[in-house]
This record gives structure tokens, C-alpha cells and sequence, in this order.
């Protein structure tokens, strides 16, 4: 095998608009840089593997098109294996325009960051050498948590701040603590990793642009193995996932700090255990149609009335309001990928994909060892399980909007897929 890594610079200026906050957030200091880290890996017969997280909420339309393009024009890799995610901070460049609220991305810097982020795969692919990867895990424990509460009344709802603590009865789903992580070595030196754990990335207090938590782990590896050391963080699925182990919606200014620190430790921990990677490299891409849901005028009404009249109502009557007069679209095309690396197999799905639906496919996988990978290639917004959206639960994640509009199935077509997709390049 022959790898490498590379990381680009992506801080924007100040005053952009930043997409991850129902109000308007015009950073005006920089808190951590930002980056699009890649990592490129080429199997013995040429087959290559190329990954690049960068520090945004979600991704733009059209960038897998638009990056992918740039990436073979200089390199000649194929598009279908390039996989490009989000590390889903909630304070990182503004790329995303999000209409409703009237947040638009600048798009001179958009025009910018498409290209230097093609530009660290591209930097990472001229930089391969030979190299032994290995894989391990370890747990974080005690720093991520659903955040769908069960109550007394037989109510599921997202967060619960204004809800008596004495009402919640427990936890829709329980957070995975497991790092998983890609070790790759030169010489016996670590060069880079992919990082691989579920939780959400808004765990800062402060305004300011930061990659949030990846980006303190980040540091903390530069420290261990040297300032060249990339650590390319993988988002799990993590759309139910947050940091706050109560039912209220405050943190410290450097809780952020603590979590980095946390994943850091743990990516140290499985390196000592880790296991050879060997083998080839096979990537397989898909694209997916999956229907969005549609409500009549009656119903709309109805739901409108219904929220106006709930806690955090009005926001959530205003994005579904947005949705039903703009929307023209039957259906969203989704980009899935498995991509194999000797017996680790990685799928990447877009969309903030609930934690059961990652569960289970790393459940029924064929690999012993796998990563899952959400908001990658392109974005859907939640993706929560079929369950979710039955009778007594009242979830943020699937109140009909922009960002949460595709049919209860669409999680389980996913995993369905993903499971196909992974025994393809198992053959």
C-alpha cells in the first residue's frame, strides 16, 4: 500500500454568515483555524481510496461534482472514489445558503473552498509513499448522548429543556462510545489516522469560527506524533447524538476542549492495540433515489396550528412553511459509497443519520471491522429511523422541512443498500 495525507488551510473571512444556527451568527473571531484534511491510499494494484473531511455544517449542493472534477483533472481519480464529508461543526465556513432564516454563503469563498478542497486530496495524492496501516478501537466514554427523551405521558421529544426533570423517564437511543480508528505508519511512524465516533459538533459556547471538537483532537495528535501528523475526523452517525448529558442546552466555553482531549487519548489507545490492514483496496459508489414527504394544504394547516402552540413551535412552523411553498422536488438522489480497505470496510451516506441506523449496519455488516460515515457527498438533512416518526413521538428531527423531508423508509433504503454495496467489493 501507498498512502499520504495532507491538510489545507479553509479559515474564511470574518463576518460570514455561519450555517448550523436558527439565528443569524456572524463569527468575528477565529477560535481554532479551519481545514480540509485529506487522506489518499493505493492499493498494490492501483486501485486508489481517497477521503477529505472539511470544517463546515453541511455540504453544499453539487460539491462531489464540483470537487471530484478539479481532483481528476490533476490526478486522474476517479469520482466514485473520492469521498468528501462534513465534520458537521456548527461553526465552521459558510458554504451552505439556508434560505428560511436568510443565511447565504459568500460565494467568492465558496468558489475558493471547492477548490482548496479538491486541492488537499490532489496535494495528498502527490505526496504517496509506501506505508502499513492498522486498525483499532477504543472507548470514549460519558461524552455523547441521544437527545430524544422519553416522558411520563408517553410523549418521545427532542431536548426537553422546559420540561420537569422528574418527567423524563429516559433516552430514545443510547450513544456508541467506540473509536474507531485508521492508523497509517511510515517506518513505524504514524503519519496520519482516520478517526471515526458519533457526536454531534456543536459544543462550543463562543461565536467564533472553529472545527470544534475534531479540531482540538486534532492538535492534541500533532503533539503526540509530530506538527505533520494529519488526523482526517470521519463523522459518525450522530443526527440523534450531542454532548450534553442533561435535558438543557448550555455549555462551558471549553467543553469542546475536554471532548477533543477525550477522542485524542482514545485514538492513542487504539493504536496500541491495533491490528494489520492488509489486502487490497476496492470502492464501489451508488446513487440512490429516495422519495421526500408531502403534506396537503389541510394537513399543513393543521400542523402549523399545532406547532405555533409548542414549545419551540414558531421556528419549526416557519421552516415547514418555507418547505411547503418552495419545494418542488419528489425526491432527493443520494450518493452511497463502501470502500474497502483490506478487511475494513468504510460506508459513507449523507444526511445526519440516526445512531440506530449506523448500529445496525455495522450490525449485519459482513466486516468484522467497519466504519460508518454520514453527512458525506452530500446533504438530506435528518435521517432518523422509521421509528421515529410514530405515534407519541414529537421529534425536531422529523418535522417536515428542508432539512428533515425525505420518507420514514429512507434510513433503512440506505442501510439496505450500503449492506449491498458492501458485499460487492467484499467479492
Amino acid at each position: 500500500m501507498r498512502a499520504a495525507f495532507y491538510e489545507c488551510d479553509i479559515t474564511p473571512p470574518l463576518g460570514g454568515f455561519v450555517w448550523g444556527h436558527y439565528h443569524e451568527v456572524r463569527p468575528m473571531n477565529v477560535k481554532d483555524r479551519l481545514y480540509a484534511r485529506a487522506a489518499v491510499m493505493e492499493g498494490d494494484d492501483g486501485t486508489v481510496a481517497a477521503f477529505v473531511t472539511v470544517d463546515t455544517c453541511a455540504l453544499p449542493e453539487g460539491i462531489h461534482e464540483a470537487v471530484t472534477r478539479r481532483i481528476y483533472e490533476y490526478t486522474g481519480i476517479s469520482p466514485e472514489h473520492v469521498c468528501i464529508s462534513s465534520n458537521h461543526t456548527h461553526w465552521g465556513a459558510p458554504v451552505c445558503d439556508s434560505p428560511e432564516i436568510g443565511c447565504f454563503a459568500d460565494k467568492t469563498y465558496l468558489d475558493v473552498f471547492l477548490r482548496l478542497t479538491a486541492d488537499a486530496v490532489t496535494l495528498a495524492y502527490k505526496r504517496l509513499e509506501r506505508a502499513e496501516a492498522r486498525y483499532g478501537t477504543a472507548e470514549a466514554p460519558d461524552i455523547a448522548f441521544c437527545r430524544d427523551y422519553h416522558l411520563k405521558d408517553g410523549r418521545t421529544v427532542t431536548w426537553a429543556g422546559k420540561i420537569d426533570p422528574d418527567e423524563i423517564t429516559g433516552r430514545n437511543s443510547e450513544a456508541d462510545p467506540t473509536v474507531r480508528v485508521l492508523m497509517v505508519e511510515r517506518n513505524g511512524a504514524p503519519v496520519g489516522a482516520l478517526v471515526n465516533f458519533a457526536c454531534h459538533q456543536c459544543c462550543c459556547a463562543d461565536d467564533d469560527y472553529t472545527g470544534d471538537f475534531s479540531s482540538i483532537m486534532s492538535k492534541e495528535l500533532k503533539k503526540k506524533y509530530g506538527e505533520d501528523f494529519v488526523a482526517v475526523y470521519l463523522p459518525g452517525t450522530a443526527g440523534d447524538i450531542t454532548h450534553l448529558a442533561n435535558n438543557h442546552f448550555t455549555t462551558t466555553p471549553d467543553h469542546y476542549r475536554m471532548m477533543g482531549r477525550v477522542l485524542s487519548s482514545a485514538v492513542i489507545e487504539a493504536n496500541k492495540t491495533a491490528h494489520p490492514v492488509k489486502g487490497d483496496i476496492k470502492v464501489t459508489m451508488e446513487e440512490l433515489a429516495v422519495p421526500t414527504r408531502t403534506m396537503d394544504p389541510v394537513e399543513t394547516a393543521k400542523r402549523l396550528s399545532e406547532l405555533l402552540d409548542s414549545y419551540a413551535g414558531p421556528m419549526r412552523a416557519r421552516n415547514l412553511a418555507y418547505y411547503q411553498a418552495t419545494c418542488k422536488d419528489t425526491e432527493k438522489k443520494l450518493l452511497l459509497q463502501a470502500v474497502r480497505v483490506g478487511d475494513l470496510c468504510i460506508y459513507t451516506m449523507p444526511g445526519e443519520v440516526f445512531i440506530d441506523l449506523g448500529k445496525r449496519l455495522m450490525r449485519e455488516s459482513e466486516y468484522e471491522a467497519s466504519m460508518v460515515v454520514h453527512n458525506s457527498n452530500s446533504y438530506c438533512g435528518y435521517v432518523p429511523t422509521k421509528e421515529a416518526f410514530g405515534e407519541g413521538y414529537d421529534l425536531y428531527e422529523t418535522s417536515l422541512c428542508y432539512h428533515s423531508c425525505l420518507i420514514p423508509e429512507a434510513g433503512d433504503m440506505m442501510v439496505d443498500k450500503l449492506l449491498e454495496l458492501g458485499k460487492n467489493v467484499k467479492e
